[in-house]
């Protein structure tokens, strides 16, 4: 039912079949409410005068004499039949038989009257007779507090229904006439509403089809009519804004393609007419009270011609300028209107920070790896040259500077080979070969290896074994074996002598965690966060002379966040440091079948 005509039509019928409804059934329920209270105050006054000229006036062996005198003298109670009860429930006269036996009632209004107050029932229903009947019943004399005697008396409501029939009737064929009525007057009332509305609706499909010249029809001055007048003024409206949405439209197109930047629009004035508050973050202000020149100013942006009329002299499209901390890398878009004249200018703000800070590594890496090639070169090309120039005739002379070469070529070697091990992590193409790697014998292997060169300076190296024999981890043998051997050749080296490096196994819910902890001169909590950073040293003089590149613990951790772990470490300038690898447990899954069931 998608027609509001016919909606109206069926609304309509609604309201009317509801209010005959309810109008009906107060009419009903009114007189039905008002011929029970008629025969129950006709009941109530047939029982009175029962008492006061039967029940006073009589023994009981004379009550059924007297209610029949009773009966013919009043000529209102013919249509109701009386009896008199005694408190055994016995009725000892009735209207209805003249001589015993007489009719039993021990219904719920006798007992009532019995237990000494009145009872009424306006529903009894006679089986027998399948009639229903009206019934009242009153003590009609007390001795003592107790009642002797009781007066009941009924009247059939067989004529009061059949009245309540004829009247529902009545009621049900007005209803069905007003119904008819209603669908023909509902049908005109819906029409002269929907049929202004139809015309609108045409109207309206063919100004949404572009056609702003159409014009409704006016049929009346009232609320409908008033509706297409608006429509047409509308319409016109439409038509003289059409060039000014074209606009409109390209400014919000350049604002809305960068909305997750910064984003400030100056009209060609210079004045900003649309910010949002990314803007106002990244230029660290509370409020952009300021015009184009303003921004200029504030931000320090110099044009290449020198003025500082941007609006005109866009020479270049992009300017990167501090604020605070940040950098921030500003595009500017000109947007135009439909004659191609310039109307204003699209600032997009694009936090830089991360990519500057990536950018400047980037250039201190080559500068690093310049440095560490330089140095070895340098040694290399003086100690050639001397030996070109006559010092190769000295066999003993000429055998030190070939071992130089040779130290310094066996350095450039390593350096090469340790770019290229991060090279191939950086581009993903490092493949772990992974098997189980039992603990305790991997880290009693490490030991072994170390060992001598701990002694060498005097230092204790203890070894804790893990309390299982059994636990493993799996992972690369070689790679791990290399993370754990830089880790304790680091801690013996920058360990002085008599120093303890002490090498055990924790574990959590999630990882078997190898820890190397030494007694040495530890890490400054400045430098801490960065000593995996690659070519990164915490004093440079010593880590050259002892022959490090400063791309070892860099190249650990790439090995085992390789692995699904990581590598941490924990400093105290002075007193140690304690390096620490993390294996995730249950890393079965990465086993070839031959090492899963070996």
């Amino acid at each position: 039912m998608k027609s509001i005509k016919w909606r109206l039509i069926v609304m309509y019928l609604g309201l009317v079949f509801i209010v005959m409804i309810v109008t009906g059934s107060y009419m009903l329920i009114t007189m039905q409410k008002t011929e029970i209270g008629k025969a129950k105050n006709q009941l109530q006054l047939y029982a009175e005068k029962v008492c006061e000229q039967v029940v006073e006036s009589y023994d009981e062996a004379d009550y059924q004499t007297g209610l029949e005198q009773f009966t013919r003298s009043n000529s209102s109670g013919s249509q109701i039949q009386g009896n008199i009860i005694n408190s055994y429930g016995e009725t000892v006269a009735s209207t209805t038989v003249s001589q015993p036996p007489f009719p039993d009632y021990k219904n719920s209004v006798v007992l009532m009257a019995i237990s000494g107050s009145e009872g009424f029932d306006d529903s009894r229903t006679d089986t027998e007779s399948n009639s229903t009947w009206i019934c009242y019943a009153t003590p009609a004399m007390t001795i003592n507090g107790n009642v002797k005697y009781v007066v009941y008396a009924q009247m059939n409501a067989s004529s009061m229904q059949e009245s309540l029939a004829q009247t529902t009737r009545t009621i049900v064929i007005a209803i069905l006439l007003a119904l008819v009525l209603a669908i023909i007057m509902a049908y005109v009332f819906a029409r002269t509403i929907t049929g202004p509305i139809h015309e609108l609706t045409m109207k309206a499909k063919e100004f949404a089809g572009g056609d702003l010249k159409q014009r409704a029809d006016v049929f009346s001055d009232d609320e409908i009519g008033q509706l297409a007048e608006n429509f047409n003024y509308m319409a016109s409206e439409l038509n003289k804004t059409v060039s000014e949405t074209f606009r409109e439209n390209n400014k919000l197109e350049a604002i809305l393609h960068n909305m997750t930047d910064g984003v400030i629009s100056f009209d060609k004035s210079g004045n900003i007419s649309h910010a949002n508050t990314v803007a106002t973050e990244m230029l660290e202000v509370d409020d952009l009270d300021f015009d184009i020149d303003g921004f200029i100013e504030r931000t320090g942006i110099e044009l290449e011609d020198g003025s500082n009329d941007v609006l005109n002299h866009i020479s270049q499209s992009q300017y990167t300028f501090p604020v605070g901390n940040k950098f921030i890398n500003a595009s500017f878009s000109p947007y135009f209107n439909e004659t191609e004249e310039i109307e204003g200018i699209v600032v997009v703000l694009q936090d830089i920070t991360k990519q500057k800070k990536l950018d400047d590594m980037r250039k201190e890496f080559v500068a690093n790896v310049s440095h560490e090639m330089r140095t070895p070169l340098t040694t290399i090309k003086s100690y050639t040259e001397t030996l070109m120039y006559g010092a190769l005739e000295e066999k003993d002379v000429a055998m030190d500077f070939l071992n130089i070469i040779n130290t310094e070529t066996d350095r450039m070697s390593f350096l090469v080979r340790d770019l290229l091990q991060l090279s191939r992590f950086d581009n993903r193409q490092v493949q772990f070969s992974y098997k189980k790697v039992f603990i305790n014998e991997f880290i009693s292997e490490n030991v072994r290896q170390n060992k001598i060169h701990a002694e060498n300076k005097h230092q204790n190296l203890i070894l804790e074994l893990y309390p299982d024999d059994n636990a493993y981890v799996v992972a690369d043998r070689d790679r791990v074996n290399q993370v754990i051997n830089n880790i304790t050749t680091n801690a013996i080296k920058y360990s002085p002598e008599g120093a303890t490096i002490r090498i055990f196994v924790t574990e959590d819910s999630k990882y078997y965690k190898i820890s190397v902890a030494d007694t040495g001169m530890g890490i400054s909590k400045e430098d801490l966060p960065r000593i995996f950073e690659r070519f990164y040293r915490v004093d440079k003089a010593r880590s050259r002379a002892m022959g490090g590149t400063g791309l070892g613990l860099a190249i650990a951790k790439e090995i085992m966040e390789g692995h699904g772990g990581k590598l941490t470490a924990e400093s105290e300038y002075g007193k140690g440091t304690t390096m620490t690898m993390w294996f995730l447990k249950g890393q079965e899954n990465k086993l070839s079948d031959e090492d899963e069931f070996e």
